[in-house]
């Protein structure tokens, strides 16, 4: 980790410096409140450890600035301080801090403290990816892993109103599988779902092929896709249609 150490001693510097590196992390190094806010401008760090008292900005006031700098992004705050009356606990708690540190810190302890906020910031990463994949999830059909008609309708929003706010052409592609009804009676649900994943590819594979990449297929109903095309004038998207009727007759799925 990327562990930014906010300190005015220059002795306490080189400490704390050595107890990060031991502990396998790398220290970026900052003199005062403004200089570590001047360096996260430019440089993500995984945790900040700050002193309380410094000239200028002192470590309360530089983490209230930090924590709405940085909004919903949580990084983990341990104070390091000097100062141990339970009015000072209180302002660094709520000033965003994660964990409060008296001086002089040993080794083992700031050690044992960056390994329990970095076991907190992975869960954190963990959690984020999750709730990532839920939301991709949440977007797509499960059949054919195309959008689903809920998403299709907010983008379809979206890239309309965008759109005409600047005043490009947009096209839609509406389709329909002919006679799956007779399909899905005659050779059963499994092979009528598979038909409809390899529709899907079909559609999908032919957009990419023409170079579509911002184009939104997405599953409109039971045998029924359809395709935004951001930017598509008359023409072209008439082509892209006739190509995804070849790629189809190209699955050659008897029926």
């Amino acid at each position: 980790m990327k562990i930014l150490l906010v300190e005015d001693s220059a002795t306490l510097r080189y400490a704390m410096r050595n107890y990060i590196i031991e502990a396998g992390h790398t220290p970026l190094i900052a003199q005062s409140g403004e200089e570590a806010l001047q360096m996260l401008e430019t440089t993500p760090v995984d945790m900040i450890i700050m002193d309380v008292e410094m000239p200028g900005l002192n470590g309360f006031e530089t983490t209230r600035l930090i924590r709405e700098w940085l909004g919903g992004h949580w990084i983990p705050i341990i104070f390091v301080t000097g100062r141990n009356e339970d009015e000072s606990y209180r302002e660094g708690i709520e000033a965003g801090g994660d964990d409060y540190l008296i001086k002089p810190v040993s080794a083992m302890i700031i050690k044992a403290k960056i390994r329990a906020m970095e076991r907190i910031t992975e869960m954190r990463d963990q959690l984020n990816q999750l709730n990532a994949e839920l939301e991709a999830l949440s977007q797509l059909d499960s059949l054919t892993q195309t959008y689903n008609r809920r998403t299709f309708n907010e983008m379809a929003q979206q890239q309309w109103l965008l759109a005409a706010r600047q005043q490009s052409p947009i096209s839609v592609l509406m389709i329909d599988v002919d006679h799956f009804k007779l399909y899905n009676d005659h050779y059963g649900h499994q092979l009528g779902d598979d038909c409809l994943r390899r529709v899907a590819k079909a559609i999908d594979a032919t957009t990419r092929n023409t170079g579509l990449s911002r184009a939104f297929t997405a599953r409109y109903g039971g045998e029924e896709f359809t395709v935004i095309l951001p930017w598509v004038k008359r023409g072209d998207f008439e082509l892209l249609a006739m190509g995804i009727v070849t790629a189809v007759r190209n699955c050659a799925m008897p029926h």
